[in-house]
């Protein structure tokens, strides 16, 4: 697995080192769980009560690019201090299938406030959402005219006052010696060398690599074909690389000037399909529902999801990564199968009783009320609005003087982007101050875990991530501590061998 560490530390009695003491920790973490770090995000003297901080937003984004699937921060009010951002955020990195994850503690500020965090992700779904299709309609009404829909025009191409296109005569001859060089047999890094010895760069301004030189010789734009909503969109708003091209795109054959002729095009399209390797070759990936939950009981280390493969038969299991790394534990492999199927069985009828239902709804609804007492996040959205919308009328302000350059184009472009974001913000937190969640409404929402699928893959990796705290697996017996109780959100081996001993001792469990 790889991931990214997010670290971030506040003007207010913290230092720089803090930094250092929190990157060195997420790595220790991200070593002994198999993550492999890619990259570091770091805000130096930001408060996490805002989420308006450069470099995590920066993370936000790049998430949506694939790259990393899991983010490590040193406890959680590093992500965000503030459980309405927390749960937005962690919403829209889950869509892009990112996951936070804790070094130092398993759970949010406590037990039910996980709980409480889940209701809130699906509130954040909603708004999302819906303002996603309102945006949509606008978009499709663009495309249906061939012109440009957002983002950064197209290498090769630049826009003209209405927003169609035009070639960019200064760029355009880089996408036609691609699709020249690949035609006469040239491989992506002789491409790549020769565009680097000319100093040639991605719409980006980045360097060329494979994948950009990729996705450049499939983009059928450049053979004068106006496409639209290409990749679908699924019922959340994400883009469905498993839909059909007949699920809403637009295509218009001469929407747009072409930089090469369609015969050029069809030529490296059919190179491109002779030189695909064997998708044979892609192994099927094994999803580890217990990965950052499951412990040795020997050592208290992280267990992580291994497999081999006898005979053509692929064998999954969870193996002490001390074992593994270390050698220093003994811990026997634990098939991944059996214990999975275990822990899904004794949470459905251990946590999912009614009366544990009960329990957890009065705690989650008295969180939801103490929290929605609390206006301060909705005051500070107002202000940051209101500064965004002074920002655009003054860039606008400034254009309709004469002052019209690339950079108050994209000051302008910034600013109608944030003012978005802290719009829909702002509305779900309207929504959330007027409705504070009740034990009905949570009641509700738990019953539908109750009624679930134990075989549905979605159901079991709900039923992990929402109740269960950890996972500690011993010779003889497991130990599964859930979030539904105590105040304590962080469980240590040590802890559960105390418990152990207590209740082998005097009989009835230790309090």
């Amino acid at each position: 697995m790889k991931g990214v560490i997010y670290a971030r530390y506040s003007s207010d009695k913290q230092t720089e080192q803090s930094i250092e003491g929190q990157i060195r920790e997420c790595t220790k973490f991200a070593e002994e769980n198999g993550i492999e770090i890619v990259k570091i995000y770091t805000d130096r003297a930001l408060s996490g009560k805002t989420a308006d901080r450069e470099e995590f937003q920066q993370m936000i984004s790049d998430s949506a690019d694939g790259k990393f699937e899991a983010v490590v921060v040193y406890k959680l009010d590093r992500f965000a201090r503030n459980r309405y951002d927390s749960a937005i955020y962690k919403s829209r990195l889950k869509s892009n299938g990112v996951k936070v994850l804790s070094a130092k503690e398993n759970i949010t500020d406590s037990p039910e406030g996980v709980i409480l965090e889940s209701l809130l992700e699906g509130m954040a779904e909603y708004y999302s959402l819906d303002l996603a299709q309102k945006t949509s309609r606008g978009m499709m009404e663009n495309a249906l005219k061939c012109r440009h829909t957002g983002g950064r025009p197209l290498l090769g191409y630049k826009l003209n006052p209405d927003k169609t296109y035009c070639i960019d005569e200064t760029t355009a001859p880089i996408v036609r010696k691609i699709f020249e060089m690949y035609a006469q047999g040239s491989s992506y890094n002789q491409i790549i060398d020769a565009l680097n010895k000319t100093g040639a760069k991605t719409g980006s301004g980045k360097t060329f690599g494979k994948n950009s030189i990729h996705d450049l010789l499939k983009n059928e734009r450049y053979s004068g074909v106006y496409i639209y909503n290409r990749i679908p969109r699924d019922s959340t708003g994400k883009r469905n690389s498993h839909g059909t091209k007949e699920d809403g795109m637009i295509r218009i054959e001469g929407g747009m000037p072409a930089i090469i002729d369609r015969e050029l095009w069809e030529e490296v399209q059919k190179k491109m399909e002779g030189n695909k390797k064997s998708p044979a070759r892609n192994k099927a990936k094994i999803d580890y529902l217990l990965s950052g939950k499951l412990f040795c009981g020997h050592c208290g280390s992280a267990m992580v999801g291994q497999s081999s493969t006898t005979r053509g038969v692929v064998y999954p299991y969870y193996v002490c990564n001390h074992k593994v790394r270390l050698r220093t534990c003994d811990k026997k492999n634990v098939k991944k199968d059996e214990i999975e199927d275990l822990v899904i069985d004794e949470t459905v009828h251990r946590v999912l009783a009614d009366d544990s239902i009960d329990n957890i709804a009065d705690q989650v609804a008295a969180l939801s009320y103490r929290e929605g007492l609390d206006t301060s996040r909705l005051d500070n959205l107002k202000v940051q609005l209101k500064s965004t919308e002074e920002i655009i009328t003054n860039i606008c302000n400034a254009i309709a003087q004469g002052v019209l350059t690339s950079s108050t184009k994209k000051m302008l472009e910034d600013a109608e982007e944030k003012k978005e974001h802290l719009s829909l913000e702002l509305e779900q937190e309207k929504v959330i101050q007027k409705n504070v969640i009740t034990k009905e409404q949570v009641l509700f929402w738990l019953s539908q875990f109750q009624n679930g699928d134990t075989n549905d893959p979605e159901y079991r990796k709900k039923l992990v991530d929402v109740f269960i705290n950890k996972i500690f697996v011993y010779d003889d017996k497991i130990i599964i501590t859930y979030n539904f109780s105590g105040d304590n959100n962080t469980v240590e081996l040590s802890d559960v061998n105390i418990a152990l001993s207590d209740l082998s001792q005097s009989g009835p469990p230790a309090p």
